[in-house]
């Protein structure tokens, strides 16, 4: 399975959800290759405090390198991913079109290939979803994110691959678009709610996917149901919350506020 995950505008939490269900899938069982297709700006790596300027797609290109497995770095939770630089610049369609040609034979060794794709709907999306079985759309509970999560929708439905869904992240409750409305200015389904979570930023500044930073923060309990909705089926490891060293953890956050 090949996924792209993408969203109409940057800064509503793709690479966050990417990341993250990678690292649910990895817990899983599954081999998992997580490809930073945001080839203009990319920050996977940077989520995981690493700034690669070598084992890079743009160095692979540069040396028309045939072994890949000098491209695949290798996460802690068992996730493997590959990257560009921030030295790969002019990405016309020649360009594009060779970087999937050197990932394309890496794809068949993995259950799930998830692409980070880039914002928008220019010539990097549309090679990212020519590549890709089907997408999942991220956006933002508000009317700017989701018209231009629409805008996604129907690019992605021109090129006849499927949209599973969108997800909803950020979600504080409060003065945004519901879920009805959401669903309906989108055209697709939405699939799980991410809270805004102080979590998120902890994780992120420590280096770390927040599902295994706190698996019991609000936001990984949301990623963990939108695995679950991907996946058809339960997941063996579910993070446990209610216990008392849940409580006590939420009673330091707020002393400590």
């Amino acid at each position: 399975m090949k996924l792209a995950v993408l969203s109409g505008k940057g800064g509503v939490g793709k690479t966050l959800l990417s990341i993250n269900l990678s690292v649910i899938f990895a817990q899983e069982g599954y081999k998992v290759l997580l490809v930073d297709a945001n080839f203009s700006a990319p920050t996977v790596a940077t989520y995981f405090k690493t700034v690669p300027n070598t084992h890079t797609i743009d160095e692979a290109l540069a040396k028309g390198a045939t072994d890949l497995s000098s491209l695949v770095w290798i996460h802690p939770s068992g996730v493997h991913f590959v990257t560009p630089s921030f030295n790969l610049v002019g990405l016309d369609d020649e360009t594009l079109r060779n970087i999937f040609t050197l990932l394309s034979p890496l794809f068949p060794n993995y259950d799930f290939v998830i692409f980070d794709g880039p914002a928008g709907v220019e010539k990097d999306a549309y090679y990212t979803v020519l590549h890709s079985d089907a997408a999942l759309i991220v956006t933002n509970p508000n009317y700017p994110a989701l018209y231009n999560a629409l805008k996604v929708n129907y690019f992605v439905q021109a090129m006849k691959k499927p949209v599973v869904g969108a997800v909803l992240n950020m979600v504080t409750g409060k003065d945004e678009v519901s879920r009805e409305e959401a669903q309906a200015i989108v055209e697709a389904p939405i699939i799980g709610e991410i809270p805004y979570d102080p979590e998120v930023k902890k994780a992120v500044n420590a280096g770390q996917p927040v599902v295994l930073y706190n698996p019991n923060a609000p936001a990984s309990r949301a990623i963990y149901q939108i695995a679950e909705a991907l996946l058809g089926r339960k997941l063996r490891r579910k993070p446990r919350g209610g216990g008392i060293g849940d409580i006590i953890k939420r009673v330091i956050d707020w002393l400590l506020g």
